[in-house]
Parts: C-alpha cells; structure tokens; sequence
C-alpha cells in the first residue's frame, strides 16, 4: 500500500467509528429501561468507547498527512 493512502484508510476508520456511535446508541435507546441509569450515562460511555479513539485516529491522520507532503 502507498503511503499515500495512509491518512485515507484513517478517515475512514474514523468514519466508522462515528457510525458505530450511532448505531450503538441507538440500540442503546431502544433497549433503555426507565429505571436504570440516566441515559446520558449510556452516551457517555459511548463517548469514551467511540469517539475519543475516533479522535486520536483523526488527529494522527492529519499528522501523517502533512508529514507526507
């Protein structure tokens, strides 16, 4: 694989992550009983499972991107 296409299989391992965000927050919600936590525990939780790996991904894109250039 070029080098080239580093950053892009990034972005779009971060694309996935986000969709997997989505996806298990929305199952998340259907399964969500009343009396349990509060719900914005559950998109915390997933904040930290997702989006922070997500977050690393992009910004080490970006780093390998302008290394690149």
């Amino acid at each position: 694989m070029k080098r080239e296409n580093y950053p892009k299989l990034l972005y779009i391992i971060c694309v996935l992550f986000i969709v997997g965000f989505g996806v298990s927050l929305w199952v998340d919600y259907e399964k969500y009983l009343m009396y349990a936590l509060p719900f914005y525990y559950y998109i915390i939780f997933r904040c930290i499972e997702f989006l922070v790996p997500c977050i690393i991904i992009l910004i080490v894109a970006r780093v390998l991107k302008r290394k690149l250039k």
